[in-house]
């Protein structure tokens, strides 16, 4: 059930937005009980915040999961791209950076340091294909480039013209990779 709630709870604050989703709305797209939810959640924040970390957590498993099939660098690094793509475009990874001002300053905090440890395989994979020559760009620079683009790809990879995750992932390395 907690995860029903987390599920639709980023469904919702994704479509309508943190503050524009009720708890009530939250009720009836999970088909839990209000009274109920407090069992779980006693705020909406508590929801934000769980539904978050859960993302966070998600894409850290990914990354090291795609990493484990990656041999090289460059192979690495596509690994790592396709899979913030895909948290982006199909699951609810932008709802960290979209409803990042909603939580409380002590709450964003948590999550920075949570969030550390998939910005570690980020700038491990990044320092590797720098020191090899395969990326220019310092590691810090290319990671900041890299996160501003992917997070709103909604709003370049839409409608008809959509290119398919490996096929965005094959551009972008174009972008960022030496010859």
């Amino acid at each position: 059930m907690r995860d029903r709630l987390l599920k639709e709870s980023a469904r919702l604050f994704m479509k309508h937005g943190y503050e524009r989703t009720t708890m009530r709305n939250i009720a009836k797209a999970t088909g839990i009980k209000l009274g109920s939810i407090t069992y779980y959640f006693q705020s909406k924040e508590d929801i934000l915040y769980a539904t978050m970390s859960a993302v966070i957590e998600a894409g850290e498993q990914k990354a090291r999961a795609a990493l484990a099939l990656s041999d090289d660098a460059p192979s690495r690094l596509k690994a790592l791209i396709e899979v913030e793509l895909d948290s982006f475009l199909n699951a609810t990874g932008a709802i960290v950076l979209k409803e990042w001002r909603s939580l409380q300053k002590g709450r964003r905090s948590q999550l920075i340091k949570h969030q550390q440890a998939y910005e570690n395989i980020w700038s491990d994979v990044l320092a590797e294909c720098h020191a090899r020559g395969y990326v220019r760009a310092k590691p810090e620079i290319a990671r900041r480039v890299l996160r501003g683009a992917f997070a709103w790809p909604e709003s370049w990879n839409g409608g008809e013209g959509q290119i398919p995750i490996e096929g965005l992932a094959e551009e972008i390395m174009k972008l960022i990779m030496h010859d």
